[in-house]
């Protein structure tokens, strides 16, 4: 579902991270992608719209670390 973008999950599928901007903005992909570049967690809060069909953006927080050569992350509506 996530990489088919079903379900109300937005495809992001070959985006540019650093590209990636919310409602407001703030340029969180820029921030995303800084955080996956150290080997610590690191708090990323921007505004973003729950999966389903309601598309307002409401905050969320993401925590974003480095993983091998990876970045990884997982977040929470508020």
């Amino acid at each position: 579902m996530f990489n088919n973008g079903e379900g109300g999950f937005k495809n992001l599928i070959g985006t540019d991270v650093r590209a990636l901007k919310d409602k407001t903005g703030k340029p969180f992909g820029e921030e995303f992608y800084r955080a996956a570049q150290k080997d610590m967690l690191t708090e990323v809060s921007y505004m973003f719209p729950r999966p389903g069909a309601d598309t307002t953006p409401v905050e969320k927080i993401s925590f974003v670390t480095k993983v091998g050569d990876l970045g990884c992350g997982v977040g929470y509506y508020k």
